[in-house]
């Protein structure tokens, strides 16, 4: 078995170099996520990369809903504060937020992001306050902006 793994790889390796600037790595914890370790081992320099959408490995770890703190606590301790304080670029939530609406959360997972940023849940409040807040003005002024094309109208 592991003579076909090296030839499999030997093969992927003439399609893309092992110095890819490629997200491949990406790509194998969305598709084929028991593979990870053995694309890592050969293609490491993609694990700082960011993908299309502008994903760390990170978070499309978190959003595949693969990890708990359960099945893989030592991945949650090793998440940075960097990590833990970053928005995802695709859904404007922070970690914690990612694991609480994914379909494979627990509280365990969740309790620990917040417990090591607790100032987050209180951001991301006060963001979604701000957005809808500008979400009404924004529906206000549009009404207003119709109501007086509507007055130019009858003149």
């Amino acid at each position: 078995e592991k003579h076909e793994t090296e030839k499999t790889f030997n093969v992927i390796r003439q399609c893309i170099p092992t110095d890819t600037d490629l997200p491949i790595l990406h790509h194998v914890v969305r598709d084929a996520p028991k593979y990870i370790n053995d694309f890592t081992m050969r293609y490491i320099s993609a694990a700082h990369l960011r993908n299309a959408d502008g994903r760390t490995l990170t978070q499309v770890e978190l959003i595949s809903g693969s990890k708990t703190f359960k099945n893989d606590t030592m991945f949650y301790v090793k998440m940075t504060d960097d990590e833990i304080g970053e928005l995802d670029p695709v859904t404007n939530q922070y970690p914690f937020l990612t694991c609480a609406t994914g379909e494979t959360s627990d509280l365990s997972t969740i309790y620990v992001l917040l417990s090591r940023n607790p100032s987050l849940l209180e951001k991301y409040i006060e963001q979604t306050t701000d957005e809808v807040a500008e979400e009404a003005r924004s529906r206000k002024r549009t009404r207003d902006s119709d109501n007086e094309n509507d007055g130019d109208d009858e003149a």
